[in-house]
C-alpha cells in the first residue's frame, strides 16, 4: 500500500463537506491534504530508489563472491558476465519483464506502457518508475545467480543469450504465475525466496546438466576440487551481499509507511544463522560460511514478516547446515556446480518457504495467514519451473550456436583470454 494511501481520503472529504455546509472556507484543509499526498509520494520514490540502489550493491556482491571462487583465468570473464546481467536486464525489464510481470500478455498493457516510457509524464513524483526500478533490481538478481554455476566453460556469447531470454521472459512470467503477480500458483513468499532466489538456482541447475562439468572436476567419476584463486575476495562478496539484502527485504514493503523492523530483526537473524549452521556442518570452512550466509538470506526471504527472530534464526540455521551436504550431493551426481548455487539458492529458497508454512503459523509464534500446502505447491513449482526452462533454454541456445560451451584448448586456456583477450592479472602473465 503506497503511503499516500494512509490518508483517509474519506473522511477528508466528509471533513471538507462538513466545513462547507458551516459556510467555512475549505481550501486550507484542500491545501494541507494535497501537500501531504505529495510528500508521502516522494517518500516512496526515495524509499524505493534508496533500497533499489541497495539491491543493486548485490551485483557487486556477486560479481566478487563468484570471481573469488573460480580460477584467475577467468575472473574477468565472472565480472563481465554479472555486468552483462545488469545492463541487458535493464534494456529487457524496460521494454519487456517490467510489464509482463504484472500483466502477463495482455497486448493492449503492452502497447500503453511504450507509449508512456517514451515521455516524461509520470504523475506522483514518478511513484511507478521507481516501482519498475525496484523490480529491475530484483529481475538482475535471478539473473547473475545462474551464472556461477555455469562458470569457467560456458560460451560467452551463450550466456549473453540465456541472460536476455531470463530476464525478458522467464522471469517475468515466473513472477506474474506467482504471488506477485496473477497469484495462479499463490504462496507467501515476502521477499522472494523462492520467486527470485529459488528460480535462479534452478534456472541454473538446469543449465549446469546442460552444459557438462568442466575439464577435469571428474576423473573416472570422482570428483577432482578445483579451487578458486581467492577466498578473501569471495568472502568479500559474501558481506557486500548481506549489506544490500537488508534492500532486498526491508525495501519489500514497497512503500515507507508499510516499512517493518521485524524484517530487519528477522534478516538479521537468518543471517547470523546461515553462518553459523554452515560453519558447523562444514567443520569450520571459510567458503562454506560465506555461503552459508547467504543462504540465510536466501530462506528468510519468503517469511522474514511472518516468523519471529527467533524463527528467523532457526531457518537461517538450517539453510546454513544443508549447503556443504546438498552440494556434496550435486557433486555425486556428477554436476559441476562451481559456485554451490543449487545449496545456496536453490534448496536454500525451498527450505526457506517450506519452513515458512511452519514457523510463519501462530502456533509458533509467527504472524499468521500462511498455509504448508501452499508452501509446498509453490517449492515444487518453481523446482519444475525453474530446473525445466534451465535445461531446455541451454540446449536450445547450444544448437542455436553451434555449441554450448567453449572448445576444450579455450577451456584450459581460461575465458579471460579466449573470451575477452585480457588477464584480470595482467602483471603475473608478464612474469
Amino acid at each position: 500500500m503506497a503511503t499516500a494511501d494512509l490518508i483517509n481520503q474519506t473522511l477528508v472529504n466528509q471533513t471538507i463537506a462538513s466545513m462547507q455546509s458551516s459556510g467555512i472556507n475549505p481550501d486550507g484543509i484542500t491545501n494541507i491534504v494535497q501537500a501531504l499526498v505529495h510528500i508521502a509520494n516522494a517518500s516512496d520514490v526515495f524509499f524505493l530508489v534508496v533500497m533499489g540502489v541497495l539491491v543493486f550493491m548485490m551485483q557487486w556482491g556477486f560479481a566478487m563472491l563468484e570471481g573469488g571462487q573460480v580460477r584467475k583465468k577467468n575472473a574477468n570473464n565472472v565480472m563481465m558476465k554479472n555486468m552483462v546481467d545488469w545492463l541487458i536486464g535493464c534494456v529487457a525489464w524496460l521494454f519487456i519483464g517490467g510489464i509482463l510481470c504484472s500483466k502477463g500478455f495482455d497486448l493492449s498493457a503492452f502497447i500503453t506502457w511504450w507509449k508512456q516510457i517514451v515521455g516524461t509524464n509520470w504523475p506522483n513524483n514518478g511513484l511507478d518508475l521507481a516501482t519498475w526500478f525496484f523490480g529491475l533490481v530484483f529481475c538482475a538478481t535471478a539473473a547473475t545467480i545462474v551464472s556461477g554455476g555455469v562458470a569457467e566453460r560456458i560460451k560467452f556469447s551463450a550466456y549473453v543469450i540465456i541472460s536476455l531470454i531470463i530476464t525478458a521472459l522467464l522471469y517475468p512470467l515466473f513472477v506474474y504465475l506467482g504471488p506477485w503477480g496473477a497469484q495462479i500458483v499463490p504462496w507467501h513468499d515476502y521477499a522472494g525466496s523462492l520467486v527470485v532466489h529459488g528460480l535462479g538456482g534452478f534456472l541454473g541447475l538446469g543449465a549446469i546438466a546442460a552444459l557438462g562439468p568442466r575439464i577435469g572436476r571428474f576423473v573416472n567419476g570422482r570428483p577432482v576440487p578445483i579451487l578458486g584463486h581467492n577466498i578473501p575476495m569471495a568472502v568479500f562478496g559474501a558481506f557486500a551481499l548481506a549489506i544490500g539484502w537488508y534492500g532486498f527485504n526491508v525495501g519489500s514493503s514497497l512503500a515507507l509507511g508499510d516499512v517493518s523492523g521485524l524484517v530487519c530483526a528477522t534478516t538479521t537473524m537468518a543471517m547470523a544463522g546461515g553462518g553459523i549452521g554452515a560453519l558447523i556442518a562444514s567443520r569450520n570452512d571459510v567458503l562454506f560460511t560465506a555461503n552459508g550466509i547467504v543462504a540465510g538470506l536466501v530462506a528468510i526471504c519468503s517469511g522474514t514478516d511472518v516468523v519471529s527472530p527467533l524463527g528467523g534464526l532457526i531457518i537461517g540455521l538450517i539453510a546454513g547446515l544443508q549447503v556443504p551436504i546438498v552440494y556434496k550431493l550435486v557433486e555425486k551426481a556428477g554436476l559441476d556446480d562451481v559456485c554451490g548455487i543449487v545449496p545456496v539458492h536453490g534448496t536454500a529458497g525451498v527450505i526457506g518457504a517450506i519452513l515458512t508454512g511452519i514457523l510463519g503459523l501462530k502456533m509458533f509464534g509467527g504472524a499468521g495467514g500462511v498455509s504448508l500446502i501452499d508452501q509446498l505447491i509453490g517449492a515444487a513449482f518453481c523446482v519444475v519451473y525453474g530446473t525445466g526452462l534451465g535445461y531446455i533454454l541451454a540446449k536450445i541456445v547450444g544448437v542455436a550456436l553451434g555449441g554450448l560451451r567453449v572448445s576444450e584448448e579455450e577451456e584450459k586456456m581460461g575465458l579471460d583470454m579466449a573470451e575477452h583477450k585480457m588477464p584480470a592479472y595482467p602483471e603475473e602473465s608478464v612474469m
